[in-house]
């Protein structure tokens, strides 16, 4: 299955820890879980509309989707992302590693702003990246082991919410529908990358693998 990998990519310690992330997923999960990283398509080109696009293009063609969920405040484009791959039912993991505490929730909640909490088909995995690093040792070894067992965790977290019921309840029209819909509110010629024929080949695939039932 396809995974959106969406999170920070604007340092080296953003596209490296994505990379790094993305194939430790792909290698634990025996390659049943494969990694999308927008940072992979968007090169270095004027920024505009078309990698916002093609973003918005590789969020609903993904089977599920991974969030990184980091930071005192959570990045913009990220949390715009998973919106609206909430519009779309889309299954989703959330992952926060940062260990401080953020946001305007209580104790037992998340630690980031309520409002990106608390959806349908969604999971937060939260691992105590400092913690985690000690636990697993120094030097590359450790660097492996730290990367398995936060990978372990996603992957476990994935497998969860693909199992998780979709609103959908197996309606192929009526996910074609509210796809062709997001379509439209996002504007700004995104139906040139999602026409008709490639929502319904999306929304086929997605129920071959039963994600939509």
């Amino acid at each position: 299955m396809n995974i959106y990998h969406a999170g920070d990519l604007f340092d080296f310690k953003h596209l490296s820890g994505n990379l790094l992330l993305s194939d430790a997923i792909r290698k634990v999960s025996r390659g049943f879980y494969r990694t999308v990283l927008p940072q992979n398509a968007e090169g270095n080109q004027l920024r505009n509309t078309s990698i916002r696009n093609g973003d918005l293009e590789l969020v609903m063609s993904c089977h599920l989707a991974l969030f990184n969920f980091d930071g005192t405040d959570l990045d913009s484009g990220t949390v715009v992302e998973f919106m609206i791959a909430k519009m779309l039912d889309i299954p989703c993991v959330l992952l926060r590693t940062d260990f401080r505490n953020a946001g305007d929730q209580s104790v037992c909640g998340d630690p980031w702003n309520l409002m990106c909490s608390d959806y349908p088909r969604s999971l937060t995995v939260r691992i105590h990246a400092m913690n985690l690093y000690h636990q697993c040792g120094t030097g590359s070894d450790g660097l492996n082991a730290y990367l398995d067992e936060i990978a372990s965790q996603v992957i476990s977290g994935l497998d969860r919410v693909r199992a998780m019921p979709s609103l959908f309840h197996g309606d192929q029209e009526k996910a074609g529908e509210v796809y062709s819909w997001v379509v439209r509110a996002c504007g700004n010629e995104l139906d040139k990358l999602l026409t008709r024929e490639r929502i319904a080949q999306i929304v086929k695939e997605k129920a071959e693998l039963h994600l939509l039932a």
